[in-house]
């Protein structure tokens, strides 16, 4: 690999690494976390965001708060039966009376029960909370994505480098197989020495899975998007989750497309998106078109193509593309060829609505070094890549 715009001038092992070290001061004890979740405002605006209660029937034990309390104390905690066990404690509970207090105020705090809700009575307003999940998503989105904003994250008005990108301009998005809620995967099953049947609760969602490894998981399919800064730990702030559909045309890339271009539209500091190899050629000339810059591997198993030949002179230069890049081919002595990678000088986004990325190439020569610009992406007009 040349000592290009994309080269390492180093090896991975000289590096000297971006990442400080986590120290004791960056560590969060459960309290603290659970007063964090408390004290987040973010958490009143989405209790604001579901449907009143009615007037018909027995009033509500707890207020909608409560349970979205509940539900992210669950992520902390780990489990629904570990976080009822906690918030049956008074001076756990505790925690979420004066989150309310500072909040709402002091007669919202005062109508509080003593003691939080039970695991039944959260798995009772869980399924009135999926109704509304539509709405919550929603906000919580727009919520998210001024937290990060907040923080210092997708800045606007600082300066871009497109070839060294820096860590809070860009999405980090990843698809991952979550854990089944249920362990069986079939409705019925039948005792085969007593021949009872038994029914069990199944997720509809929950479907044999590949990872990357190729290792077969069970579960559902999510694509999470974060940023965070360079600097801090702590500081990851999770903009958005989007469910992947089982055998859904486009599949993982597709979800994840439309969740970058989403994000993207709604902060114009944000230059891209870090992928892995899910995000092909197709889906990055999509949010290249769109101006966001893809950071992924390139796929080895691709073939190398003939691109075209030069002649700016005497001299003549056959290129082709192989790994992501343009390469010359070069003759040896022997009549053996290699493909040596051509130095790239600069990338270049150009366009206003739509955009097009070009890398400026520098071809050496025993004439002297010509500059070339090739286009990078898929062309949509006919002529615009030479044939060959």
């Amino acid at each position: 690999m040349p000592e290009d715009l994309f080269g390492d001038t180093l090896p991975p092992a000289q590096r000297t690494p971006r990442k400080r070290p986590f120290s004791e001061t960056d560590r969060r004890t459960l309290h603290e976390r659970l007063t964090d979740c408390a004290r987040n405002s973010d958490l009143y605006e989405l209790a604001e965001t579901l449907p009143p209660p009615g007037r018909v029937g027995r009033p509500r034990s707890y207020p909608d708060v409560a349970f979205l309390y509940f539900l992210a104390a669950r992520s902390v905690l780990a489990s629904a039966r570990r976080t009822a066990a906690h918030l049956s404690d008074p001076e756990v509970w505790s925690v979420l009376k004066e989150g309310v207090r500072a909040e709402l105020g002091a007669l919202a705090a005062s109508s509080l029960p003593e003691a939080g809700p039970t695991r039944s009575q959260w798995l009772h307003a869980q399924r009135r909370l999926r109704e509304h999940s539509d709405e919550l998503w929603g906000q919580y989105r727009v919520l998210a994505l001024e937290q990060a904003l907040a923080q210092g994250i997708f800045p606007e008005g600082e300066t871009r480098s497109w070839s060294n990108p820096q860590r809070h301009q860009l999405i980090a998005a990843d698809g991952t197989v979550l854990k089944s809620p249920t362990l069986a995967r079939a409705r019925e099953s039948v005792d085969m020495t007593t021949g009872e049947i038994r029914y069990h609760r199944v997720d509809p969602a929950s479907v044999p899975q590949r990872e990357g490894g190729g290792g077969e998981v069970y579960g559902p399919k999510y694509v999470f998007f974060s940023a965070r800064k360079d600097e801090t730990y702590l500081s990851r702030v999770f903009l958005d989750s989007r469910y992947v559909p089982h055998l859904q045309a486009g599949g993982e890339a597709a979800v994840a497309v439309e969740g970058v271009l989403d994000i993207m539209g709604s902060a114009p500091g944000c230059m891209g998106v870090l992928y892995d190899g899910a995000l092909r050629g197709m889906h990055r000339n999509t949010i290249a078109r769109y101006g966001g810059l893809v950071i992924n591997k390139q796929h080895k198993g691709n073939e190398s193509q003939y691109y075209e030949s030069l002649r700016p002179g005497r001299c003549t230069h056959e290129l082709w593309v192989a790994d992501g890049r343009i390469a010359e081919k070069a003759h040896y002595a022997d009549g053996t060829t290699q493909l040596v990678p051509v130095p790239i000088t600069r990338l270049e986004r150009r366009g206003t609505r739509t955009f097009r990325w070009y890398h400026v190439l520098e071809i050496p020569c025993r004439r002297g070094s010509h500059e070339y610009r090739v286009s990078v992406g898929t062309t949509s007009r006919k002529g615009e890549r030479p044939t060959g």
